[in-house]
């Protein structure tokens, strides 16, 4: 009897301590896809003299990692990132804003330096005659955030994280959570702007990534990780559009840096349905570009650069609490 994804599902929660557990109360988006969730204890073999045989095995530190694929259909995941969150607005009508900044938001983001933790829920439930299984977890970090769209395409994510606990595992999975899935975000309501606003024309396809650089923290004593600590908040990205002029060219050429960039994409909704996500990055370093040509083919040119920092801003009409800019 083998299992399948239709018996399976991940949620996740932000923990209050680092390997405390949490409540899981989101799901990462629709299609959620976990890929290569491996565990490792680090097996030491050890050897003896006058022998070629294995003599014992000791054991290292716990650490495991993972990614998770999903199509973006809520602005929640942002939050596994860039930390506190400010919140205004009125019924039907809100606003959550993040910023990689730690002085930009009301919120207290002095945090954003040290990456929050979270539990991580990977259940299966039971079929024919197999037993619930639920993994949880805990102390789980993430790493980087991937989103993605193209040309009839709805706008993807993955989330890599790192974990360094050895899983609780239990045989009571509850039951699937809702929130976070909803209409998704897609290529067809989303636009690119550089500086002033003016729409880049006949984008093909974008690509941002934001590298949080995470890494566990071990010490005497406990095989498990105690922390996480990060090195150098990275963002980088590229598009993908026709090739009409000199101006991007020329600008890689005169090494200019960007004040501002703009990608938005919306589920395409009206009214009260309707749900935003605007990313506007500040301090845009262009670093490449190319294009490749041929007979009877539109050519096309890839921007790749770099930013220097971000704000998140998500219009709709959900309301979720914020506690001290912490979103529950």
């Amino acid at each position: 009897m083998v299992r399948t994804g239709s018996h399976a599902f991940i949620h996740y929660g932000k923990e209050g301590t680092f390997n405390g557990g949490a409540s899981e109360t989101r799901a990462f988006g629709l299609e959620q896809k976990m890929n290569s969730l491996t565990f490792k204890n680090n097996q030491i073999a050890l050897s003896q003299l006058n022998s070629i045989e294995v003599a014992s095995f000791a054991y290292g530190k716990n650490e495991g990692n993972g990614s998770v694929d999903f199509v973006l259909s809520n602005p929640w995941v942002f939050d596994t990132l860039l930390g506190a969150v400010d919140k205004t607005g009125s019924t039907n009508d809100w606003t959550y804003i993040w910023d990689s900044d730690a002085g930009n938001l009301t919120a207290d983001n002095t945090g954003i330096k040290t990456p929050e933790s979270f539990d991580i829920e990977v259940a299966f439930d039971a079929k024919s005659t197999l037993t619930d299984v639920k993994r949880n977890l805990h102390g789980s970090v993430f790493n980087q955030l991937n989103i993605k769209s193209s040309i009839g395409e709805t706008v993807k994510g993955t989330l890599d994280f790192l974990y360094g606990k050895s899983d609780t595992i239990t045989t009571s999975v509850g039951t699937p959570i809702g929130d976070g899935i909803d209409f998704p975000y897609t290529f067809a309501h989303a636009s690119i702007e550089l500086l002033d606003g003016t729409p880049v024309a006949e984008v093909q396809d974008f690509d941002i990534t934001f590298a949080a650089n995470t890494e566990l923290l071990y010490a005497q004593g406990d095989p498990n990780a105690v922390g996480a600590f990060r090195k150098l908040f990275e963002m980088t990205g590229k598009f993908n559009a026709s090739f009409l002029d000199k101006t991007q060219l020329q600008r890689v050429l005169d090494r200019t840096e960007l004040a501002t960039l703009t990608v938005e994409f919306t589920n395409g909704l009206s009214t009260t349905s309707e749900k935003t996500i605007k990313l506007e990055f500040a301090g845009i370093s262009l670093s490449e570009h190319s294009l490749s040509i041929a007979p009877n083919e539109p050519i096309f040119e890839d921007l790749t650069f770099q930013m220097r920092n971000v704000t998140v801003t998500a219009n709709n009409s959900v309301t979720k609490t914020v506690t001290s800019g912490n979103l529950v």
